[in-house]
């Protein structure tokens, strides 16, 4: 946009007319100076770039496999068609859940629910699903329990700050061991250092595949399960248009859903 151009745009602000303005330009000045506005508010509303953090938890998503896992290419993917870029940073998840909470981080990927987040992020539709249960050594000589107070006699690994059920994250009856992630919980299970390791059934496969003392111990996962879990895109509620891009993502992750690229993303993944 010229000079004489800008300054006759801004003076349409201080009181010309649409009609005067017209009068002074024509009518294809007028159509460039409503599309250059027309731009400037889109690219702000709508190309806003997602900065999202999360921590390694293959095989669902994690910096070391392809597109960073079937969860955040679906992510990433739904944001795109919602009109957002977005960026995938790697770290503890305790750190990870305080960056989006003191806003330092738009949204942390994978999350699961509970009523406590809910009052510090706000929440997208579910994702993915996974089943979340009880593993022990066959060892061990159990293979389900009756009720949580049956389990009182074992050592049970959890993750740092992660939330499994209601009913088992408030059972202060059990003895539980607290890790920092799911790696050192799965070596301390074939090390016999717990008894019980509580976790993702098929993150706790992914990482037992890469220790060589877990070839000949064959492990049992409880009955019943703890929970089957979705996981949700969480945003920092500190962000000024935290719902609205909620509301993007949604409707970018239904997108994806209805002409069949979330599914092409779970069959590249093997899911």
């Amino acid at each position: 946009m010229n000079t004489k151009l800008a300054k006759y745009f801004i003076f349409s602000f201080h009181g010309i007319s649409i009609g005067t303005l017209f009068m002074i330009f024509s009518k294809k000045n007028i159509s460039v100076i409503y599309f250059t506005l027309f731009v400037a508010i889109s690219q702000n509303v709508w190309s806003q770039k997602v900065r999202m953090v999360t921590t390694d938890w293959a095989p669902y998503y994690a910096s070391t496999l392809e597109s960073g896992g079937v969860v955040a290419e679906l992510v990433q993917s739904a944001l795109l068609r919602g009109g957002h870029e977005s960026s995938l940073s790697w770290y503890s998840w305790i750190t990870a859940m305080k960056m989006a909470k003191n806003g330092s981080a738009d949204a942390v990927m994978g999350a699961y629910y509970s009523e406590e987040r809910a009052e510090i992020y706000n929440y997208s539709e579910p994702i993915f699903s996974v089943d979340v249960g009880l593993i022990a050594l066959k060892s061990l000589g159990i293979d389900k329990y009756e009720g949580l107070q049956s389990l009182d006699p074992y050592l049970i690994s959890v993750m740092r700050g992660w939330v499994y059920t209601q009913e088992f994250d408030n059972a202060d009856f059990l003895n539980k061991q607290i890790v920092v992630n799911q790696v050192f919980a799965v070596r301390m299970l074939f090390a016999k250092q717990v008894d019980i390791v509580a976790a993702s059934i098929s993150v706790f496969k992914h990482e037992a595949n890469f220790l060589t003392n877990s070839k000949n111990q064959d492990i049992v996962v409880l009955n019943p399960l703890l929970d089957s879990k979705p996981l949700y895109l969480i945003f920092s509620k500190t962000i000024p248009n935290s719902k609205e891009l909620v509301k993007n993502f949604n409707a970018g992750m239904a997108s994806i859903r209805a002409d069949g690229t979330f599914q092409k993303i779970l069959d590249k993944h093997g899911f």
